[in-house]
This record gives structure tokens, sequence and C-alpha cells, in this order.
């Protein structure tokens, strides 16, 4: 535990806890199968990394204060961030599949829609020590609390059609990521990013019983997460977010795949 924690009163590192519970059912009504599973995640002092601490010189500063400043800049460093367990968070969701095959033509047509809905949220107080009283929007700041609460789409679906006829398969996917916030301190930069529908298409041939060929391509329309604002692009000139990332930002790829099964 450093001094600069002590002055803050930040305490040492402990273990996060965690209990979850989950219920689901299967169904199989001839050529349709459904699965639905639901699930509640809570996770008891789960650490976070602070925002910065600068401390101040001020005529008016705490002790406590101004022996930071102190020490940071005996260390040549203007701010200081510390991991610490702050808060106690609930995740809850429901992920359901629904399968169903039926001929068409001389082959096989499989339909799988998928989907994925789950929200993460900070319960409770903040777990802040007397020392932190004014301070608690630096210890867990806006940023913080986006990338827990924000940062992963609480709507996931796909929706997959896979027509096999002979040793042939061709298959069309449509992937749906929903909306995920940028996490920033910046009021003026906040941004919701929009969901965004990714297409993949392949055809595949078995050449023998264990070898198959697969050629396709991923993200078809070359489509891009929502560019950043402007001010939140920095110097590097980085358009699409790294910290809010719904799916890769390469766009579109082309591949061949060769697969061998024992």
């Amino acid at each position: 535990e450093s001094r600069a924690a002590q002055l803050l009163g930040i305490p040492k590192l402990k273990e996060e806890t965690s209990n979850s519970y989950s219920l689901g059912f299967t169904s199989n009504l001839g050529p349709l199968k459904i699965t639905v599973d639901g699930y509640l995640v809570n996770i008891d002092n789960r650490v976070i990394y602070t925002g910065q601490f600068s401390g101040s010189n001020a005529a008016n500063a705490s002790p406590q204060d101004k022996e930071l400043y102190t020490l940071l800049r005996a260390a040549n460093a203007t701010t200081a961030r510390f991991f610490a367990n702050a808060i106690d968070t609930r995740t809850k969701g429901i992920d359901a599949v629904l399968s169903y095959s039926t001929g068409l033509g001389s082959g096989t047509l499989r339909t799988d829609l998928a989907a994925t809905f789950t929200k993460t949220e900070i319960v409770g107080d903040v777990h802040a020590s007397p020392l932190l009283v004014g301070k608690e929007s630096i210890y867990l700041d806006d940023a913080s609390r986006i990338l827990i609460e924000k940062i992963t789409p609480r709507i996931k679906s796909n929706l997959t059609f896979d027509y096999t006829i002979g040793d042939w398969n061709v298959f069309l996917r449509n992937v749906y990521f929903g909306k995920v916030s940028q996490p920033t301190n910046v009021v003026a930069n906040r941004q919701e990013l929009t969901g965004r529908v990714i297409t993949d298409i392949g055809a595949g041939y078995n050449l023998t019983k264990n070898l198959k060929l697969t050629v396709g391509a991923n993200n078809l329309f070359d489509v891009y997460p929502s560019e950043l604002l402007l001010a939140s692009q920095g110097t590097s000139g980085i358009l699409y977010p790294n910290q809010a990332p719904q799916f890769g930002f390469l766009g579109r790829y082309l591949f061949t795949r060769l697969s061998l099964n024992f």
C-alpha cells in the first residue's frame, strides 16, 4: 500500500467476491428447437481503475492534499491513479436460440436465430473512505462508469441461413451489434455509437470425408463503427473507438479456409 493511497484512504486490494444464478430450458418441437437461458451475476468489491488525483498546494488545501502534491512532484508526476475495490455490480441477461430445419429442394435449410440481452449496472454506494468526501467523482469518474455500464452492447443478435446439398453448403449470416457509449469525462465529447449490422457469407465443399474447403467474406458490405467526434480523435487521428469496440474496424475481408477433421 503506497503512501499516496493511504493519504486518500484507499485500502489494500482484496479479492472480488461473486455469486451467480441461472435458469434455462430447452424445447424440441419437431423441426424447431428452442433454448433460453437467464442469468444474474453479482460482484462485490469490484476492482476499478480510479480517476486522476493530483493533490494541491493551495493555502486552503487539506494536509493530505498538500502531502500528495509533494509526493507526486518528488516523483516527477502530476497525477496518480489507483486500483481499488470501489463498487458492487449486478449483471443480468437472457440468451435465446431458435433453430429450425426444413427440406428445400434436394437439400436442407437450417435457420438459426440467436439473441443476447444483457445489462450491467453499479448497485449501492461507492466504497469511499471519509478522506474521499467531495472527491467521489474522481474516485469513480464518468469514464469508469461508462466502461462498466455501457461499454458492451446490451443487445446482440444474429440470423443465420445454412443450406446443405450433397457435399456443398452455403451460408448467410447477419449479426446485429447494439449501441454502446464512448468512455470520456468530457461532457461535450460524450457520444453514443449506434448499432450496426454485419453480414458474412460463404460456401464450402467437402473434398473428402475429413477435408473441407470454404471460401467467403466477413463483413461483406464493408461496415465500420461510428466515427469518433473530432475532439475525441486526439492528435493520433484515430477515427474509430478502441475503448468501446462493438466489432472490429478493419472492414471487409475475404478468406479461404481448409478444415481437416479427425
